[in-house]
């Protein structure tokens, strides 16, 4: 059917000509990502994401209404509104062991995939990795990410063992035993109030095994600073030795985008793996990995068991949109704002109590000691007084990073969408819980 001819035997002209201005204002920018697949400039609106999203859903072969279905799998949902929670992409994403391949009942889940795969690795070079080549949205957590990642090293490369600094998290860890790696934990040194990776003991731990890989990690609470992921890749780059970066939330910082570009250049860097929900604003259960290789990223894609859910990458799709390129680079700016206001707030209140600001080098958190102050306790109390987020770790206990680290502390952090009042909030609330404890109020 010819609409615009239509449209001109019902309306006068002048009227046609101005709708059409109107329509075009709204589909220039889905038809620039469907043939560009480039992060946009501007936001897009809720409508336009829907209205992409609803043309692509329309094309698989579910929504044929003259369809003949007698397959195990068909798309079936059981309401529109179980429907709805996956933007319509009933089928998934993938095929059994391919995690990108193109799906024959999915014609439009498999563009609405490519789209978002490559929008996300052009959104990754835009923010400071501009030397990786592939990329892939993972409808996993980063730990699952992790663990998958580290199966295809095992699997094409022979990787037995899995070198890790120390960090006190269980995700990373989990992902490794996932994989059906054994992992080489390698110790920490105190250097001041930061606890950092020991260069010497990751040496020493290459220098005696075989068939291993590296996992760094560029994101955790303080006192842990990031791995040296320049000088790490270094070192793989002269053994040979595949190395996964963890940057879990670290797509919001550009002083950490820009070391990890470094080490791209400087050493030998495989994958480098992102949350969607900690840099996006994402609902859990998305993750970013991209690679200055494309092979590598070939060999994970082909590790995925079955096809996937398109709910996590769908997300993480409309959620690139919504932000666009100015729009993320603002709450860049913000999360900068954010954290300086943080440290500002937190020292003042360390003052006030007899305590200091661990000098700990972190672009998103701060830390404050907790010395004489019962920090489970106080942990306990914000949670309580609706504070979400803050860690707090008694001296010595697990969490530091290291053995027998001399302080109790509290982490807060400023992470990319946290308001200034989400600051002033929890940091005055800090204030009066730890001043009960310290006989200041």
């Amino acid at each position: 059917m010819d609409i615009e001819k239509t449209l001109q035997d019902l309306i006068p002209d002048n009227m046609l000509r101005r709708s059409e201005t109107t329509l075009e204002s709204l589909l220039s920018p889905i038809r620039n990502v469907l043939h560009q697949r480039k992060m946009p400039l501007d936001s897009f609106t809720d409508l336009q994401i829907e209205l992409l999203l609803k043309v692509l859903s329309s094309m698989d072969t579910d929504k044929d209404l003259g369809a003949a279905r007698v397959g195990e799998r068909e798309g079936r949902v059981v309401s529109p509104y179980v429907e709805h929670l996956a933007a319509g992409f009933n089928h998934g994403i993938g095929r059994s062991g391919h995690l990108t391949a193109p799906q024959p009942k999915a014609p439009g889940a498999s563009l609405m995939q490519q789209a978002a795969n490559q929008v996300a690795l052009d959104a990754m070079r835009k923010f400071g990795l501009h030397n990786v080549h592939s990329g892939i949205v993972f409808p996993l957590s980063t730990g699952m990410t992790i663990a998958i990642s580290l199966s295809a090293l095992r699997r094409e490369k022979g990787v037995k063992r899995v070198l890790f600094p120390r960090i006190d998290h269980a995700s990373p860890k989990r992902g490794i035993e996932l994989s059906g790696l054994e992992t080489i934990t390698t110790s920490t040194t105190l250097e001041g109030d930061a606890v950092q990776a020991d260069l010497g003991d990751l040496e020493r731990e290459i220098s005696k095994n075989h068939d291993i890989a590296i996992l760094a990690t560029t994101t955790f609470f303080p006192p842990r600073t990031p791995d040296p992921i320049k000088e790490i890749a270094k070192m793989c780059q002269a053994h040979d030795i595949p190395l996964v970066v963890n940057n879990a939330y670290g797509v919001q910082s550009t002083s950490i985008m820009k070391t990890i570009s470094s080490a791209i250049d400087a050493g030998k860097v495989d994958v480098i793996i992102q949350s969607g929900d900690k840099n996006f604003m994402t609902p859990v259960g998305s993750a970013i990995a991209v690679s200055p290789d494309e092979e590598i990223m070939q060999w994970i894609s082909e590790t995925y068991a079955g096809r996937a859910s398109a709910a996590p990458v769908v997300q993480t799709f409309a959620a690139l949109l919504a932000h666009g390129l100015k729009g993320y680079e603002a709450l860049r700016n913000q999360q900068v704002e954010s954290k300086t206001r943080l440290e500002k707030r937190m020292t003042e209140i360390a003052s006030d109590l007899g305590q200091r600001i661990l000098d700990v080098n972190n672009e998103i958190a701060v830390a404050m000691t907790l010395d004489g102050i019962d920090a489970n306790d106080l942990g306990g109390r914000l949670y309580n007084r609706r504070v979400t987020g803050p860690r707090a770790i008694e001296a010595g206990e697990y969490g530091s990073c290291i053995d027998g680290y001399p302080h109790s502390y509290i982490v807060m952090n400023a992470a990319i969408g946290a308001s200034k009042n989400d600051v002033e909030n929890a940091t005055t609330k800090l204030y009066k819980e730890a001043s009960s404890h310290t006989g200041t109020t």
